[in-house]
């Protein structure tokens, strides 16, 4: 009666399970930054929508993206909004790693989204592409080619003014990353938030997606 959908959340995680044939899957003996970076090698750009149903999952999900760049010498920008910047600061320090040390040495940044995705009081496309851009142009400054930029995406959820971009704007990074293949972009969706339109329009602005330890084709082409 309203032009609504309503979908299962179940029946949404096996559709884009079965629905994603010829996919990079991270397997036991692949890790999912592995699995992307195969599919970067057949020409997906490393734009990665990542699923999650609650933090500790979000976390796990997301760590391996953050330790194979750390590792590597790599930083990490990673744009915060459900999360505190002390909570990931403590998901850092679990991992055995000192998050000052790493922002000294500027191998990570934490931005919450009243810095970036909420900074002009309404959400932009237009603006967060500049705000992107400028990281990849600030990074190849300091001798970075290659980095990790993360986004929690329930900003969404502030009901802010121009948040109806937010797809367009997924669909605009894939552009932006024709200028910087080397750089990883995983954008985190609560799927427990987001409703099922939400859900398919996100697999349709990403050609990666990363549900349950695994990493598959995306709909974007």
């Amino acid at each position: 009666m309203r032009a609504e959908r309503r979908f299962d959340q179940e029946m949404l995680e096996e559709f884009l399970l079965r629905r994603s044939v010829g996919a990079a899957v991270a397997t036991p003996d692949t890790s999912v930054v592995d699995a992307v970076q195969q599919a970067a090698q057949r020409g997906s750009h490393k734009h990665v929508c990542l699923y999650f149903r609650n933090p500790s999952e979000q976390w796990e999900a997301f760590r391996s993206y953050f330790l194979g760049h750390y590792r590597a010498n790599l930083p990490t920008t990673y744009l915060y909004h459900a999360s505190t910047r002390e909570h990931l600061m403590e998901c850092v320090r679990n991992e055995g790693i000192d998050p000052q040390d790493a922002i000294d040495r500027g191998l990570l940044r934490l931005v919450s989204a009243q810095e970036s995705y909420l900074r002009q009081g309404a959400f932009s496309a237009d603006f967060m592409i500049s705000f992107m851009r400028l990281i990849l142009v600030r990074k190849r400054a300091d001798g970075f080619h290659k980095h990790l930029i993360t986004g929690e995406m329930d900003w969404f959820f502030t009901d802010i003014v121009g948040r109806e971009e937010i797809h367009a704007y997924e669909r605009r990074l894939n552009k932006l990353l024709d200028e910087a293949p080397e750089v990883t972009i995983v954008c985190q969706y609560d799927v427990t938030r987001f409703d099922g339109e939400g859900v398919l329009q996100a697999c349709g602005t990403h050609p990666l997606i990363h549900l349950d330890e695994q990493v598959r084709q995306g709909f974007f082409r």
